[in-house]
C-alpha cells in the first residue's frame, strides 16, 4: 500500500521527517519498504503557458512560444501531438534534470533553436501505468482548475512534493490497506487520534427503489448496498484527486470511476460503479457462475466463468465478476448519466480463487480475500455519492436498496494485566496498558488484574488474548523491552540413550568415509515402500504439494538415490553417502515413527591413484563396511546372520537381509537395474548399499566396550580347503566350523573362492584360514589337530563336504 504523507497530514498533526516516521512505524510490526520523494534528482522543471504554436512544415514537429514567467518568452520545439496554443504545460527549463538524471540544454532540432522541453509526465518520472490515457503518448497539460501560474515549479501542482511511504503489509494487517486503516496504525504510535469525517449524505432526487429488483446469495455477499445517481457529467476528475490516485499506484480514468478507487484507498472498501442502463430488465441479481458462462472484463479480457466464480448479472447475463472486475457491458462511458453504486462484502475465499483462476488479480480482489472493515460498507456509498454530486454534477437519487444486511458485533477478549506482563517480561501498571489500548482506539472495561477489550471491527486480525499481548508490545516499544531468560522447568541437558547411540552410529560411519546427505521426508507414493521387505501402510498427506511428495517415506535408500543422480549428472562418479534419519508408517491403527541409518556406494574403492588400486566396489566390499561398524558397535558378528531376501527395487540375486538373533534389522545388496535405467545420469552404474532400522539395532547393543591386552601366546592357523555343493552357503559352512571348532578357535577368513573346469559340475571349492588360540598358555598342535579332524568330520557328516 503507497501512502501518501500529505494525504496523512489531513488526519493527524504530523511535524516529523518522512524517514523517521518510517522507521518508527517499521519498529511496530509494519514494515515500511521504502520511502519515496518524487522531486527527488529533478530541477528546473516549471510551468509553461503556450503563446504560440506553429507546425513545421513537413515534420511532425511544432515551434512554441512558451511565457515560463520571465520577460520574454522562450522558444522550444516539441514533437507531441497534443501540444497546442493556450495550454499549460511542463517545461525542462536549459539546464534542467528530468528522470534518468537526464539533463536538458539549448540546442537546435531541424535547424531551430529550442530552449528547453515540453514534458509528459513519463519523462519527469511518472510510471507508464498511473498516466491517464489521454496524456499517455504526448504531453501533460493542466486542467483549468489546477490554478497554475506561469514561471512557478509543477512539483506541487502534480503532487511530486510529497513522500510516499511503501507500507509493505502482511496478510494479518490488511486494516491499514486504507489510508484512515494506516491513519489509525500511525497514530497510535504517534499518540494522536486521527480526524476520520462520517459524511452526511442528503438526498434530491426521486426515489427509485422501486425502478430494480434485487436478489442476493447472503452466502456470497452477506452485505450487498446500491445507490443511484442521475445526471452525471462525465470528464476528468479534479486535480487533487488524481494527484492522489497516481500517487498511491493508481490511473485517473474519469471522474466516476476515479470516486470509487478513491474511496477504496480512503476507506479500504472496493466499489464499483454500473452505467445504469446496464439493467434496463430491472433486475440485478447475486449468485455464482453457470457452466459455459462468459464475460469480457473491462480490460478487454475475456473469461470463461467458472461454476464457483460470484457474478452479478442483470438477471440473465453477467455484468461483473464480484470482487474482481466490472465487465465490459457495464462500463461507465462518455455518454452515461445515470450511475448505480455498489458497496458490498463478498466471500474472500471465493474472490481470491477466482482473481487466482483467471489471472486478474486487482486492488480489489486483494482486499476482500485478506478481509475489509465490515462498518465502512454504508460510510463508502455515501462518501463516493457526495463527491459525484460534487465533481460530477450528480443527482442523488432517493433511497437505498440494501439487499443483504449481516452485522458483525466487535471482538470482545478477556485478558490480564498479569498475563501480558508474564509474557512481555514488562511490569507495565493497568493504567498504562489502558493508555496503549486508548491510542489504539479500543475500548477497555474490566477492574484489578482483569481487562475486557473491546475491539473495533476495522481490526478483524484480533480475536485470542495472545493478540493484545503483540499490540501492547509493539506500541510499548520492542526495543523497550528487556533481554531476560526465559522461565521454564529446570532440565540437565544431554542426550538420551537412544540419541547418544545414534550420534555414535553416525560417527562410526563418517569415519569410514561417507557424506552425510539431507532428503525430504516426502516422496511418490511408489518410492515410499521401495526397498523394503514388508511395506507396511503409508502415511498420506492431504494437500501435498505435488504428486512426488505426496507420501510420507518408509525408507532412506530413495533420497539416497536421488542424491546419486544429481551428482552423477555432474560427473561426480565416487559416490559415498550416508543418512540417518526418521521413515513413517501407519500400523495396528496408529502412525509411526522409526529411526534408520543408509548407505550408498558407487564407483572403486580407492580414488583415482598411481598404484592404479581401482578395485570397483561390490556387495562384499559394503559387507565388509557393515561388518566394521558392529564390530565398532561391539556388536558380536557371530550373531549376525545375512539371508538372501527378494527385496522391492533391489536386485533378485545380490540382495541380503540382515538378522541378529533371528530378528530383521536391515537389508544390504545392489540396487535393481530398473532403478538405475529409470534415471538417465545412472545408466550403466552399479550402486550398492544397506539400510538399518536403529530401534531395533540400538536394542542388541551391549552398554560399553572393554580392550584387552594383546595375548602373551602365539596363535597356530590352519588352512582348510573344502570341496561342497554349490547351493551350500558361506554361513552353513562357517556355522559348522564355529560349532565343531571348540573353544580356542578364534577366527574364521575365507581366502579363496573357486569353480570351474578343474572340479566337477555342481561343486565349487573354499579354502579357509582358521586361527587358533589359547590366551592363557601355549597351545600345542596336538590340541589345535584334534580340533581341526572334528571339524571335518561334522563338515562332512552334514554337509557332504570333502577336503582336497
Amino acid at each position: 500500500m503507497l501512502v501518501s504523507y500529505n494525504w496523512l497530514q489531513d488526519f493527524l498533526d504530523l511535524d516529523e521527517d518522512p524517514k523517521d516516521l518510517a522507521e518508527k512505524i517499521t519498529r511496530t510490526g509494519v514494515e515500511i519498504a521504502s520511502v519515496v520523494h518524487p522531486q527527488e534528482g529533478l530541477k528546473k522543471l516549471v510551468v509553461g503557458h503556450i503563446l504560440e504554436c506553429e507546425t513545421i512544415e513537413g515534420t511532425h514537429l511544432h515551434k512554441c512560444q512558451v511565457d515560463v514567467g520571465e520577460e520574454e518568452p522562450i522558444q522550444i520545439v516539441c514533437g507531441a501531438p497534443n501540444v497546442a496554443a493556450g495550454e499549460d504545460v511542463i517545461v525542462a527549463l536549459h539546464g534542467a534534470r528530468i528522470a534518468g538524471n537526464e539533463k536538458i540544454k539549448r540546442g537546435k532540432i531541424r535547424g531551430i533553436q529550442s530552449n528547453g522541453m515540453i514534458c509528459g509526465l513519463q519523462e519527469i518520472g511518472f510510471a507508464d501505468k498511473v498516466v491517464p490515457e489521454k496524456y499517455a503518448n504526448g504531453i501533460w497539460v493542466f486542467s483549468k482548475d489546477s490554478d497554475v501560474k506561469p514561471g512557478q515549479d509543477v512539483y506541487e501542482a502534480l503532487g511530486m512534493d510529497d513522500y510516499i511511504l511503501d507500507f509493505d503489509i502482511t496478510p494479518n494487517r490488511a486494516d491499514t490497506l486504507s489510508m484512515e486503516g494506516a491513519a489509525y496504525e500511525v497514530g497510535a504510535i504517534v499518540d494522536q487520534k486521527p480526524k476520520i469525517e462520517n459524511p452526511v449524505l442528503k438526498e434530491d432526487g426521486p426515489d427509485w427503489t422501486d425502478e430494480l429488483q434485487v436478489s442476493v446469495d447472503k452466502d456470497l455477499a452477506p452485505k450487498f448496498y446500491l445507490r443511484k445517481v442521475t445526471g452525471v457529467k462525465i470528464g476528468e476528475s479534479p486535480m487533487w484527486m488524481q494527484k492522489r490516485l497516481w500517487n498511491a499506484g493508481i490511473r485517473p480514468i474519469n471522474n466516476v470511476v476515479d470516486v470509487t478507487n478513491y474511496i477504496m484507498l480512503l476507506t479500504g472498501q472496493p466499489m464499483h460503479a454500473y452505467d445504469a442502463r446496464s439493467f434496463a430488465s430491472g433486475k440485478l441479481e447475486v449468485r455464482k457462475a453457470n457452466k459455459g458462462e462468459k464475460l469480457t472484463l473491462l480490460n478487454d479480457k475475456e473469461v470463461d466463468l467458472d461454476p464457483n466464480d460470484i457474478v452479478i448479472t442483470d438477471g440473465q447475463k453477467p455484468v461483473m465478476m464480484a470482487g474482481v472486475m466490472g465487465g465490459k457491458n457495464s462500463e461507465v462511458e462518455d455518454d452515461t448519466t445515470d450511475v448505480i453504486l455498489e458497496s458490498a462484502i463478498f466471500d474472500g475465499t471465493l474472490v481470491r480463487k477466482a482473481a487466482l483462476r483467471h489471472a486478474n488479480r486487482t486492488e480489489a480482489s486483494s482486499r476482500f480475500e485478506k478481509g475489509v472493515n465490515w462498518d465502512n460498507t454504508q460510510k463508502a456509498l455515501d462518501m463516493a455519492t457526495i463527491l459525484l454530486r460534487n465533481d460530477a454534477s450528480a443527482t442523488v437519487a432517493a433511497g437505498e436498496i440494501k439487499a443483504s444486511d449481516e452485522q458483525r458485533k466487535p471482538e470482545v477478549i478477556k485478558t490480564a494485566v498479569s498475563y501480558i506482563n508474564k509474557v512481555l517480561g514488562t511490569q507495565l501498571t493497568r493504567a498504562e496498558m489502558e493508555k496503549i489500548f486508548d491510542r489504539l482506539d479500543f475500548n477497555v472495561d474490566g477492574s484489578k488484574d482483569e481487562l475486557i477489550v473491546t475491539v473495533p471491527n476495522r481490526r478483524w486480525d484480533i480475536s485470542i488474548p495472545a493478540d493484545l499481548v503483540e499490540e501492547v508490545g509493539r506500541i510499548y516499544g520492542y526495543d523497550n523491552l528487556k533481554s531476560t531468560q526465559p522461565l521454564l522447568a529446570e532440565t540437565h541437558g544431554g542426550y538420551s540413550e537412544k540419541e547418544t547411540a545414534i550420534r555414535r552410529i553416525k560417527r562410526i560411519v563418517q569415519d569410514q568415509g561417507l557424506m552425510e546427505a539431507i532428503s525430504y521426508s516426502l516422496t511418490s507414493p511408489a518410492k515410499a515402500v521401495a526397498f523394503t521387505k514388508d511395506p507396511k501402510e503409508t502415511v498420506q498427506v492431504q494437500w501435498p504439494l505435488n504428486s512426488s511428495r505426496s507420501t510420507m517415506r518408509e525408507n532412506l535408500m530413495t533420497g539416497l538415490v536421488d542424491a546419486a543422480a544429481y551428482n552423477m549428472a555432474r560427473k561426480e562418479k565416487q559416490l559415498a553417502f550416508y543418512e540417518q534419519g526418521r521413515v513413517y508408517d501407519h500400523d495396528n491403527g496408529q502412525f509411526n515413527e522409526h529411526e534408520h541409518l543408509a548407505t550408498l556406494y558407487s564407483g572403486t574403492t580407492f580414488d583415482e591413484n598411481w598404484q592404479h588400486e581401482n578395485q570397483k566396489i561390490d556387495f562384499y566390499f559394503v559387507k565388509g563396511q557393515l561388518e566394521n561398524l558392529f564390530t565398532a558397535l561391539g556388536l558380536d558378528n557371530n550373531r549376525i546372520v545375512y539371508k538372501a531376501e527378494n527385496i522391492n527395487w533391489m536386485h533378485p540375486t545380490r540382495t541380503a537381509g540382515i538378522y541378529i538373533d533371528d530378528q530383521y534389522v536391515g537389508m544390504i545388496g545392489m540396487l535393481a537395474h530398473m532403478v538405475t535405467m529409470a534415471e538417465k545420469s545412472l545408466h550403466g552404474s552399479e550402486l550398492y548399499g544397506y539400510e538399518l532400522d536403529l530401534d531395533k539395532v540400538i536394542s542388541f547393543i551391549t552398554k560399553g566396550m572393554h580392550a584387552k591386552e594383546a595375548p602373551k601366546y602365539p596363535a597356530i592357523k590352519r588352512d582348510l580347503s573344502l570341496l561342497l555343493d554349490t547351493d551350500v552357503t558361506d554361513q552353513q559352512v562357517i556355522d559348522e566350523i564355529e560349532k565343531a571348532g571348540g573353544k580356542y578357535l578364534q577366527n574364521i577368513k575365507v581366502i579363496d573362492v573357486y569353480s570351474g573346469s578343474h572340479i566337477e559340475k555342481g561343486k565349487k571349492s573354499i579354502a579357509y584360514t582358521l586361527t587358533f588360540l589359547n590366551e592363557k598358555d601355549t597351545l600345542t598342535d596336538d590340541v589345535v589337530n584334534k580340533a581341526v579332524d572334528k571339524i571335518i568330520a561334522d563338515l562332512k557328516e552334514n554337509l557332504n563336504v570333502s577336503v582336497r
